[in-house]
Order: C-alpha cells, then sequence, then structure tokens
C-alpha cells in the first residue's frame, strides 16, 4: 500500500487494514487506529455502564494522541484554508465505529439485508469524506482545527 497523497497521513484502505489488525506496527496513527475498533468491539460487546465510561476515556486518549501526532508531523496551511469541523482523531474515531458496527450487522443479518447495505454505504461515505480531507489538508484547502 502506497502513502495518501498527504505524506505521513494514511489512505482510507490503510486504516480498514488498521482497524482489521493488519499492517499497522510500525506506524503511530496506524497503531492508534487500530486500537479504537478494539475498543468500540469492546464497547458494543459489554453492558456496564463504567466499564463504557473507561472505554470511552481511552478512546478520548487515542483521539488526542492521533491529533498531538497530526500537529507535530502535519504543517497546517493557514492562510486561505478552511477550518475543517472536527480533528483527524475524531474522524478516525468515527470511522473505526462505523466499521465496527457494519461488520457486527453484517454478520448478524447477513450480506444481503437493507441494514448491512445501510451500515456498509454509510462507513464508504466516511471512507470518502476522509480521503476528501487528507486530499484537501495536503493542497492546503483545508486544515484541521488545534487542539
Amino acid at each position: 500500500m502506497t502513502m495518501s497523497i498527504a505524506g505521513a497521513l494514511p489512505t482510507a484502505p490503510q486504516l480498514l487494514c488498521a482497524f482489521q489488525g493488519r499492517r499497522f506496527q510500525d506506524r503511530v496513527l496506524l497503531r492508534s487506529a487500530h486500537a479504537l475498533a478494539e475498543l468500540h468491539e469492546r464497547r458494543a460487546e459489554i453492558g456496564d455502564s463504567m466499564l463504557v465510561a473507561e472505554i470511552d476515556c481511552r478512546r478520548i486518549e487515542l483521539v488526542d494522541d492521533i491529533n498531538d501526532w497530526v500537529e507535530q508531523e502535519l504543517p497546517q496551511h493557514r492562510s486561505g484554508a478552511l477550518l475543517h469541523t472536527e480533528s483527524l482523531g475524531a474522524v478516525v474515531d468515527r470511522m473505526a465505529r462505523s466499521w465496527v458496527e457494519a461488520n457486527q450487522v453484517i454478520d448478524h443479518d447477513g450480506a444481503g439485508s437493507d441494514n448491512t447495505h445501510k451500515h456498509w454505504y454509510h462507513l464508504a461515505e466516511l471512507v470518502d469524506g476522509y480521503t476528501d480531507l487528507v486530499i484537501d489538508v495536503a493542497g492546503g484547502r483545508r486544515r484541521l482545527p488545534e487542539q
């Protein structure tokens, strides 16, 4: 797999591979993405609100880790660049949640169900949005919010 056009940022397919547990060993952002997917899987399986709160705290830490890494590794174009509404860490967290939900629905409802189609379509929209964001950040047309 190739690097994204933003250099240090992974492509959407690389993120999806990281969610699955493949090809993330030496990349900070991809390790965090994998950990987010694992947390979303655990969160969906438990009913204890205290454990859910602990998982959510860890997710916040991982989102912050991603945002800190982005702030250190990516130059931000300030002049003329539109501000994106959420951080890259938040975007990756939403993609991880959507990936987990789509996989759970396909396991539960089967590949041909309308519910499965809805969840996979939503994930595809997030993938497209992530790709557009990476292209816009690399091109200086969009900037990410500061922490």
